[in-house]
Order: C-alpha cells, then structure tokens, then sequence
C-alpha cells in the first residue's frame, strides 16, 4: 500500500489502535456494497460500452492518483470522466454560465462535497452530522444507530492525536 493511504498517513493511528482496539466491526465494504457493487451490476445488466462518471482531478484524494479523463479497459466497460480535468473556479464558471441548481447539501447544509450521508470516514463528519441533526432529524438518528460507534471511536482517536502531538511540542 501507499504512503498516501497507509496508516502512517495518520499520525498516532497506529498507537491509538494497538491501546485502543476497536469493539466493533470496520470495514471499507459499506462502499463496495452499497455503490460500487450496485454500480457494476447495473452495468452488467445493460448493454453498456461506456461509463460517464463526473469525477474532477481537483476534488483530490484518490482521484488525484487517476492520469487522464478516459480509461479503456479490453473486454470491458470504457471509462470517461467529462469534468475530470476542471479546475474549481471553471466548475463554478460552468455552473454560474448555465445556472445549476445545487442539492440543498450544498445550498443550505453548507457542504463542499457530499459522499453517503453520516459516512464515518469523512473527515469532516462532525460537520456533516451537525448539519444532518439540523435538517434531517431522521437520517441524524439513523446515522448514529448506524454508525455510533465509529463515530465514537474516531473522536476518541482525535483526543489521542492531540494529546500525543501535545505532549511531542513539550
């Protein structure tokens, strides 16, 4: 694995775990089964030869790690991403230019960018939970019964982080 998704990208993470394991189960599969799964098997269902997907290189993360806006793949669905290379200010130049209307995520919530609602590893969760407990009361606590001991967990390991990088500086 890389160094840009290992856990020594997060500092202390590895300390926090070995003092603290987790009681509950984590897994990455919340992702795989409830979008890319449903994804590719709507494709297989069709008689697709191309997937058009609105990702953009400056929304980072893994997509920064993506070299072009088409991938071709033998024996496969095509891949191509038409915003890929826009940079923020030419997607709100775009948006400005043909007047998108934006999710109320964006318009009222105050979001930058959405993913599944009350995701655990979103690292702004706190923000997103506080903006869901204001205007979806019910997925707020859907969420929580969800996802409550992740979010627990996390912000016990935010305390560590800081405790450790405090007691580092002295």
């Amino acid at each position: 694995m890389s160094e840009m998704w290992g856990i020594s990208r997060a500092p202390f993470m590895k300390e926090f775990i070995i003092s603290n394991p987790p009681q509950f189960p984590i897994s990455h599969k919340c992702c795989k089964y409830a979008k890319k799964d449903v994804t590719k098997d709507i494709l297989k269902s069709g008689d697709y030869d191309m997937q058009c997907i609105g990702v953009r290189r400056a929304e980072g993360g893994v997509r920064a790690n993506i070299k072009n806006c088409f991938s071709e793949y033998p024996d496969s669905i095509d891949v191509f991403r038409p915003v890929f290379w826009l940079r923020d200010s030419d997607k709100d130049e775009y948006c400005k230019h043909y007047n998108i209307v934006h999710s109320r995520c964006y318009r009222e919530y105050g979001f930058k960018r959405t993913g599944c609602a009350g995701c655990p590893y979103n690292k702004k969760f706190e923000e997103e939970l506080e903006a869901v407990r204001k205007f979806e009361p019910q997925l707020y606590k859907a969420a929580n019964n969800i996802f409550g001991e992740s979010y627990e967990y996390t912000r016990r390991y935010l305390k560590f982080r800081e405790q450790q990088k405090r007691s580092k500086k002295q």
